[in-house]
């Protein structure tokens, strides 16, 4: 037996698969309070990825013209386990 998602947990799953799409920064992850810290680092991480992926592209001269923001979303990454390290 399948259980429907929660909204809240279709809201994660889909900015998982497109960070961009929800958020206009990686700060704006970090400043989400809807979302918790375990959601915000699986969003960040995602979105490293795709940076990473863009950022090599534009190596080889492949990428569309879009901003990779790898810096942005490392230091969005720090920020956050710099907040967590207080809460704890």
């Amino acid at each position: 037996m399948s259980q429907t998602p929660s909204a809240h947990e279709a809201k994660v799953c889909e900015a998982i698969s497109d960070p961009s799409k929800d958020y206009r920064s990686p700060m704006d992850v970090v400043r989400d309070d809807q979302l918790d810290a375990d959601e915000k680092l699986r969003i960040l991480e995602s979105w490293k990825k795709d940076a990473e992926l863009l950022s090599v592209a534009q190596d080889e001269n492949m990428a569309g013209g879009e901003r990779p923001q790898l810096q942005d979303v490392v230091l969005a990454i720090q920020e956050l386990e710099r907040i967590r390290g207080s809460i704890n």
